[in-house]
């Protein structure tokens, strides 16, 4: 059985996908957790344990991925042997970013020092720095997983449960507030969520022996992801050589100094686009009654 849970925390709130099951959020007092509190309880009840494959998908998730509840339900169905499968909402961003601290450090600056130290606090032996190069096989900047019991236990057990843990009990340290700090973001959001929903990608590129299966992606899908035309022209020109390097698992430091660059790049400009644009995921998303 494949169960993928939709949060409900608002009076009144419906589910946005008819495939999912509802997941009634009766404590909404770690708000500035995110979905992070929301997976961490989930794991500590044990829900994980009741279905063959579990998830936790947000109201967006159609309308970031494109893709409908039931069509992804299908699709972990036909790869039943999996550790894990999940869907990228930003399949476009391995083309200018080498891997997900890249792009967060561009986006986010000072996240990848708080996130290092985040982890050293709750004993979680990773080294940011070392973190190789990750494409569509590894990549995932969301919480859009479905994942086995023994994957939750290993993941969200073994890595985010302690995270949880050290915040917790140490809610007036140094290292917790500098992560529950706000960033300079569309929304007011602290860097929590953003440290860990990169985690998972993280921890798939440390445990090659993970089978996991990422939802299929073509040329025109990633170029229709794209939020800009700005992006756009940027992922047509990297596509190519990008790659070409994925194929070879060999990239060039010159390649990653030109995603560094359009990393940058990319930031001032979306900076500046959506200041007088609405970004198109905080249009809200309608429900279904």
């Amino acid at each position: 059985m494949i169960t993928i849970h939709e949060p409900l925390w608002l009076a009144g709130q419906r589910l946005t996908e008819s495939a999912f099951l509802p997941l009634p959020i009766l404590d909404n007092s770690s708000v500035t957790w995110r979905e992070f509190r929301i997976l961490v309880d989930f794991f500590r009840r044990g829900d994980h344990l009741k279905s063959k494959m579990t998830g936790i998908f947000s109201p967006k998730f159609k309308h970031k991925t494109r893709v409908s509840g039931s069509a992804f339900i299908e699709f972990v169905k036909q790869h039943s042997d999996a550790d894990v499968c999940m869907i990228n909402p930003f399949p476009m961003l391995p083309y200018y970013s080498y891997n997900v601290w890249m792009q967060g450090e561009a986006t986010h600056p000072g996240l990848v020092k708080r996130a290092q130290a985040l982890l050293d606090a709750a004993g979680i032996g990773w080294n940011l720095s070392l973190t190789p190069r990750q494409n569509h096989r590894t990549l995932l900047y969301s919480n859009f997983w479905v994942a086995t019991p023994a994957f939750w236990t290993s993941y969200v057990g073994g890595v985010l449960n302690p995270i949880a843990c050290f915040l917790e009990a140490h809610p007036d340290s140094d290292v917790a507030r500098s992560v529950l700090q706000e960033t300079d973001y569309l929304v007011t959001a602290p860097f929590l969520p953003f440290i860990i929903e990169r985690l998972f990608s993280t921890y798939l590129s440390l445990h090659p022996e993970i089978r996991a299966v990422p939802y299929p992606m073509n040329e025109k899908s990633i170029i229709d992801s794209c939020l800009t035309d700005f992006q756009r022209t940027i992922v047509a020109h990297m596509m190519p050589q990008v790659d070409e390097a994925d194929s070879r698992e060999s990239f060039p430091e010159e390649l990653i100094e030109t995603q560094r660059l359009f990393c940058s790049l990319s930031k001032k400009y979306n900076d500046v686009y959506f200041s007088v644009n609405k970004h198109p995921y905080l249009i809200d998303v309608p429900v279904e009654q």
